[in-house]
């Protein structure tokens, strides 16, 4: 028999196929763009006779979906798609199907990953007394939003669990911070962690920079689209995006320490997520280690727990792989 796991984004889905007694074994793999279907039951298919699977050789299909995801039912973000598993089911004759959050496939994936599927960013201490026997490991990750979700070994088996912690409010550091929040609480009603991190913040960093400084940033840009790629991009050229790029790992680097201290993850912290991965000179800077690790008296236990960026952009279909292996398993 055979399995099938789905990592499900607003833009793309990455799908593989694999020997359910050797999951390692990918028989098929293809990626496809989201949005040139008008749900997932058809891109399933798709993929279904591409890869030569038929349903009665399909057992199980384990899906990391973007979104508000139920036992049942997962209603998608960035895409129009309401998933359902009895009709998955009751369609494709699949017996077992498992929804996941994406960034609890994520955590799930942290234990699949491999020495070159990682850039250590503090490598920590792997006997630290004071995280004791807690052997969680904990997924962050900005892409068109902010994710965290946490994982833990039961039985040699790994658990998942998402959170909203993106959402967690932005707390400054500085005076330039205060500032930004300041500039952001002009515009928004809340200002988390994610408006900064995730999606267009780079750029609202940028336009931040521009009137802080006013005139000597003001044609920067001129007749330039501007987007978070634009201003990574141009970092070392363009005075405004340089420094919107600083605040930006900054307070990223922040954030992650503020998860050290939240769940003392003995297994490690892993940055998964579109952005960090397209700004490896930059999460590799001092900038982002120092702010990580100011946190005051609790400086030594942050030091402690190592943090990894995940270059691998396979962590979620990783995940959905072992979840679908993992109920494979209990089923037999």
């Amino acid at each position: 028999m055979n399995i099938i796991a789905a990592d499900v984004g607003g833009t793309k889905t990455h799908m593989v196929c694999a020997d359910a007694d050797a999951p390692q074994h990918v028989l098929y793999e293809a990626r496809y763009k989201s949005g040139e279907f008008n749900g997932f039951e058809p891109l399933l298919e798709t993929f279904m006779r591409e890869s030569g699977s038929a349903s009665d050789s399909v057992d199980t299909l384990a899906l990391a979906l973007p979104g508000l995801v139920g036992d049942g039912r997962a209603t998608l973000t960035n895409l129009p798609w309401i998933i359902e598993k009895q009709h998955l089911i009751d369609t494709f004759g699949i017996r077992h199907i498992e929804f996941m959050n994406d960034f609890q496939a994520s955590a799930c994936g942290t234990s699949q990953l491999k020495e070159g599927d990682v850039i250590v960013l503090n490598r920590g201490i792997e006997q630290a007394v004071s995280l004791g026997n807690n052997l969680t490991r904990v997924a962050v990750g900005a892409g068109t939003g902010l994710g965290v979700a946490w994982a833990q070994d039961d039985s040699g088996k790994a658990r998942a669990y998402d959170t909203e912690g993106g959402h967690i409010d932005f707390s400054p550091t500085s005076n330039i911070q205060i500032d930004l929040l300041r500039y952001l609480m002009n515009r928004h009603e809340h200002v988390s962690f994610e408006r900064i991190l995730s999606g267009d913040g780079l750029v609202t960093l940028y336009e931040f920079m521009l009137e802080q400084h006013g005139e000597r940033y003001a044609n920067a840009t001129a007749g330039k689209r501007v987007s978070a790629e634009w201003v990574s991009n141009n970092a070392h050229y363009v005075k405004a995006a340089g420094k919107a790029v600083s605040l930006f790992v900054e307070i990223y680097g922040a954030y992650v320490g503020n998860i050290a201290l939240l769940f003392k993850p003995r297994g490690g912290i892993y940055i998964t997520g579109g952005i960090a991965a397209k700004m490896v000179d930059a999460m590799c800077s001092d900038t982002f280690l120092d702010a990580c690790l100011n946190k005051g008296r609790m400086r030594t236990l942050v030091e402690e727990i190592t943090v990894n960026l995940v270059i691998n952009e396979d962590i979620g279909v990783l995940g959905a792989l072992y979840e679908a292996a993992k109920h494979q398993q209990v089923s037999e």
